[in-house]
């Protein structure tokens, strides 16, 4: 629920000195909608139970309201983050519940505060869970749980980031003490944002390369403890805090440097090997397909990509709360006369902002951009779910064709990860920061709740990989899937889409759709999808095409590759919107609802119409004509997407608490509310500010306030 709002301010349909008059607007356009809000919150988190689920989930948090959180210091912010989250899941855990594939995702979305405990919970516990043996689980996990310890996931360095198997810490084993010997042996070998060690973690999940007797084993995972029972260093350890950063204030992202720091040979996180005593490295797949083999080099690659995967689910639930912040206060706000003749009064009716096309295209742009995302988090939800619980099935034998046919799928899934977490968290920042816009001047404000959210988002487009060199993961494998359709290999899941490769008289123009003659017909979802499928096809050949022609002219691969990464870059950009496009109309044939189906289809053509007049990878494939219709179809879904805005940015089921806006208020109340927190503003506590006497006082002209806005000695003269 919404702060409540002091006795003196009474919200209601009518201005006056205590009422903002906004009381009946939200009201009236829910009144609009054409579909039950409550079936379009079960399309988006998996059925009624889905939604029952979600809110019982987040329940327990309802009574932590913070309207003043946005003058809390960091040291404050920190404090209030660790208190709640014990609070709210220690009770859970209690329990033995287990949050399940979903539940992680909602309640990274819909947290109040972010601190110390998200990375705790969502980092270091997944990967006790997933790379551990069951004795360690068994030791560490209860603990991790019942927070009696608190763990960091402690992978990025100084000096590397997304290259990972470019790490330079080490861990170098010592068969005379059986120990593990781990170093950051240089300034830019200190792992570095690494979330909740600088003032918080007592252990830390460090990635080091492996080396015995003098060879590397590559990289793995090491317990560490970091701080004692007083939450002092441990010797050997330097941990600190990077320093304050654009947003998220409330994590202590920090450093860590170690120097010859020794943890037991047990500390080697063995779910998948171990080192015996005298130095003899086993891995642990009973499977002898290769395939099994395969999967188990890669599952400590798993955390990592189930980071990217909730960061990309992440991004579509935290850029829902742009938009329902953005278009309830689009609705609230009116600006600029209904009848703009000369002779009206002041006091004549305005218009919404919301009705002004330029505003109305903006928002709901972002809107389909969100419902969108939504889609392809889930789809990416599920799969890295299913891949994790195959590579646990590689520890217990054969593999069989469910498990076989993961396995061939976890290069798209890796690429498509990768991928989908690099765009996702960059067009949803740019997103938000164009939503803020959408506001005008109250938008810059903190209490409107919607400014900070993109500073603390901001992060995640470079977090567990730049959002650049993912996509160019994404378009390696791209070219990898060119190569093999042309080879006549079996392609999986969306390469699929470059099957005509195989033939070697293909032509790229004998696939493109025909094109349409109505607007109708280029607002069809069947049809837009082919196009995006097009779009694919031929910029992968394009590209393709000229990465070959710079090696057969004699580059290296890798200087080929940075010559053409550009448009490689482009290409797994395009390669991603088809994938948003198809796992979104994968939720639209599942829908059974027609009203909820009707509108989920006119966001879907938005979010493919807009691609069409402002993306990139078009030039050739879309005629003058088509993108006169394109921009005809985009007029029409304003209006028809208009009545249902309110109500769709309510079907993402997101109570006041989180908003905690003044703008994005569920009552409308954001004349009252924006003067609320103004009383309530800390510089606002003392009547004089604390710096007056002495850097104030002694330049102002005490006599001339003293008249206390009379008639000065110089206006008199002159009368």
């Amino acid at each position: 629920m919404a702060s409540e709002l002091p006795e003196d301010l009474k919200p209601s349909n009518e201005e006056s000195w205590s009422s903002g008059g906004t009381a009946d607007i939200l009201p009236r356009e829910r009144a609009l909608a054409s579909f039950d809000v409550d079936k379009m919150s079960a399309a988006l988190y998996g059925g009624a139970d889905g939604v029952k689920r979600r809110r019982f989930i987040l329940m327990p948090a309802a009574s932590m309201v913070y309207p003043e959180k946005y003058e809390w210091t960091r040291e404050e912010m920190m404090m209030h983050s660790i208190e709640d989250f014990i609070a709210i899941h220690k009770d859970f855990v209690e329990e033995g519940y287990r949050p399940e594939r979903d539940e992680v995702g909602w309640m990274s979305e819909m947290a109040t505060q972010t601190g110390p405990m998200m990375p705790h919970m969502g980092l270091f516990i997944s990967t006790v869970m997933g790379q551990g043996s069951p004795q360690q689980v068994m030791a560490w996990l209860p603990r991790a749980l019942n927070f009696q310890i608190i763990g960091c996931y402690s992978q990025t360095e100084l000096s590397h980031g997304s290259n990972i198997r470019g790490l330079r810490t080490t861990a170098t084993y010592d068969a005379e003490t059986e120990e593990f010997v781990l170093s950051t042996p240089t300034l830019g070998s200190m792992k570095w944002w690494n979330s909740d060690i600088g003032c918080v973690a007592t252990h830390a999940a460090v990635y080091a390369q492996l080396v015995i007797h003098g060879k590397e084993y590559g990289l793995h995972v090491f317990m560490v403890q970091v701080r004692d029972e007083n939450h002092m260093p441990l010797p050997g350890v330097e941990v600190g805090d990077v320093g304050p950063k654009l947003g998220d204030q409330a994590i202590d992202t920090g450093y860590l440097r170690l120097k010859d720091v020794r943890v037991p040979r047990e500390h080697l996180f063995a779910k998948r090997q171990h080192v015996e005593p005298d130095g003899t490295y086993v891995r642990h797949v009973k499977s002898k397909d290769p395939k099994a083999e395969q999967l188990a080099k890669r599952a400590s690659y798993l955390t990592m990509m189930q980071a990217r995967s909730g960061m990309a689910s992440i991004a579509g639930g935290k850029l829902s709360i742009a938009c329902t912040i953005a278009i309830r206060y689009s609705a609230v706000r009116h600006q600029g006369f209904s009848d703009a003749q000369e002779g009206q009064t002041f006091k004549a009716a305005e218009n919404p902002v919301i009705d002004y096309q330029v505003q109305r295209y903006r928002l709901f742009k972002h809107l389909a951009i969100a419902y969108c995302m939504r889609a392809s988090g889930n789809w990416m939800t599920s799969a890295i779910s299913e891949l994790s619980q195959a590579a646990n099935a590689t520890d217990d034998g054969d593999l069989d064709a469910k498990t076989q046919d993961l396995v061939n799928a976890m290069p798209e899934i890796h690429a498509c990860s990768a991928g989908l977490k690099g765009y996702c968290c960059k067009i949803a920042f740019d997103s938000m920061e164009d939503l803020r816009k959408c506001c005008g001047g109250h938008g810059y404000l903190a209490n409107s709740g919607i400014g900070l959210l993109a500073a603390d988002f901001v992060w995640q487009v470079s977090a567990e990989g730049d959002w650049v060199v993912l996509l160019l993961q994404t378009g390696r494998y791209l070219m990898k899937a060119r190569k093999d359709a042309m080879q006549g290999k079996p392609l999986v899941g969306l390469t699929a889409c470059l099957e005509p490769l195989r033939r070697p008289d293909f032509v790229p123009a004998s696939r493109r759709p025909r094109e349409p003659s109505s607007v109708q017909a280029v607002m069809d979802p069947a049809y837009l999808l082919a196009l995006f499928e097009f779009r694919t096809l031929a910029t992968i050949v394009k590209v393709g095409d000229r990465l070959d022609a710079c090696i057969n002219k004699g580059l290296a691969f890798d200087k080929a590759w940075n010559q053409c990464a550009v448009s490689i870059k482009a290409a797994a950009e395009i390669h991603i919107q088809y994938f948003m496009l198809r796992n979104f109309l994968d939720v639209i044939r599942r829908e059974t609802d027609e009203n909820c189906v009707e509108v989920l289809q006119q966001l879907f053509c938005l979010f493919g119409l807009q691609n069409i007049v402002e993306g990139q990878g078009w030039a050739g494939i879309l005629s003058a004509d088509l993108v006169s219709l394109a921009e005809s179809g985009i007029e029409q879904l304003l209006e028809s997407i208009r009545p249902n805005a309110v109500a769709l940015v309510d079907a993402f089921d997101i109570p006041d608490r989180v908003l905690n806006s003044t703008l994005g208020r569920k009552d409308g109340n954001v004349y009252e509310a924006l003067y609320d927190a103004a009383r309530n503003s800390s510089l606002n506590k003392k009547p004089v500010f604390e710096g007056y006497e002495r850097v104030l006082r002694p330049h102002l002209d005490l006599d001339f306030l003293k008249l206390r806005g009379g008639v000065c000695d110089e206006l008199n003269s002159k009368l």
